[in-house]
């Protein structure tokens, strides 16, 4: 499948959109589900500097490599791995490789050349150019600022809803948030999406899709569990920022009526998940047992 991009804010923000097929073997989304989702990386552009959130599946690395040829110019490139996870930190050797990439931010305080050379076809003991890749670590009391010649700036937070250390970005230049595998749950019939949602015309989510995401897959801990704190942590964000775009890690892009939209259904079904027996629960179409 070839990659789309996504200009989401002209010349400033990009999602490089890479479709794949769910058929019972991603983890990303429940067994049951049947079609296609994607793994997004974003490209956050100023005009001599740029950062890369998320570096993709080594399944899209041809694909991520030709989208940034066409993005990033003669930029020097900072690559930020948000979580600890494959879709964050797979293709990072192989962008270091290809272009001019100087600080990685990520959350440990590990050598990249050392944290970041974990794809087999790389030899362990030669960590190629990532040796110059110096750390960023993340921090959410110091924003990354995007090019020194402007005050943008793309902050770190950490979500209270969430699953392996991580964190979420905040674009302070676009107002967009990036929420990792929350928000995830636009899955599409065709690889072609649409990868972009704005309002209910064309998007296919609705309060058991969101439950099926969660109670069926990552996030089956929740039934039964207190999520008062959930629910009061994801709406402090939003009251905190003025959100424009939620870019997840897979799936559609939302923006416009949709934000609204779907943090009411991310809410309800945290209540209901609240009332649901911790023991087992059916949902969609297979059951969960603690």
């Amino acid at each position: 499948m070839h990659g789309l991009t996504l200009t989401l804010v002209p010349d400033r923000l990009f999602a490089l959109v890479n479709p794949y097929e769910l058929d019972g073997r991603a983890s990303s989304h429940p067994l049951s589900v049947r079609g296609y989702s994607t793994l997004n990386c974003y490209l956050l552009r100023g005009r001599a500097r740029a950062v890369l959130y998320g570096t993709g599946y080594s399944v899209h690395e041809d694909a991520i490599l030709a989208q940034l040829s066409e993005l990033v110019g003669g930029r020097t490139l900072a690559l930020a791995i948000p979580r600890i996870e494959f879709p964050a930190m797979c293709n990072a050797r192989a962008i270091v490789e290809r272009f001019d990439v100087d600080v990685a931010y990520q959350r440990l305080p590990e050598s990249p050349a050392n944290f970041l050379n974990l794809r087999p076809k790389y030899d362990v003991d030669d960590p190629g150019k990532l040796r110059d890749v110096r750390l960023g670590q993340i921090k959410t009391t110091e924003p990354v600022t995007i090019d020194p010649g402007d005050a943008r700036r793309l902050r770190f937070l950490v979500p209270h809803l969430r699953l392996l250390p991580s964190n979420w970005g905040f674009d302070e230049g676009t107002g967009t948030l990036f929420t990792g595998d929350m928000f995830s749950w636009v899955w599409r019939d065709t690889p072609s999406g649409p990868w972009l949602v704005d309002d209910e015309a064309d998007d296919p989510t609705d309060r058991g899709r969101v439950e099926d995401f969660l109670l069926n897959n990552r996030y089956w801990w929740l039934a039964g569990a207190e999520t008062e704190s959930f629910r009061d942590a994801v709406a402090d964000i939003f009251d905190r920022y003025s959100v424009k775009a939620i870019a997840p890690d897979h799936g559609a892009v939302l923006t416009g009526t949709a934000i609204p939209r779907h943090r009411e259904l991310l809410d309800e079904v945290l209540e209901m998940a609240a009332d649901l027996p911790a023991t087992g629960v059916s949902v969609g179409q297979r059951s969960l047992i603690s």
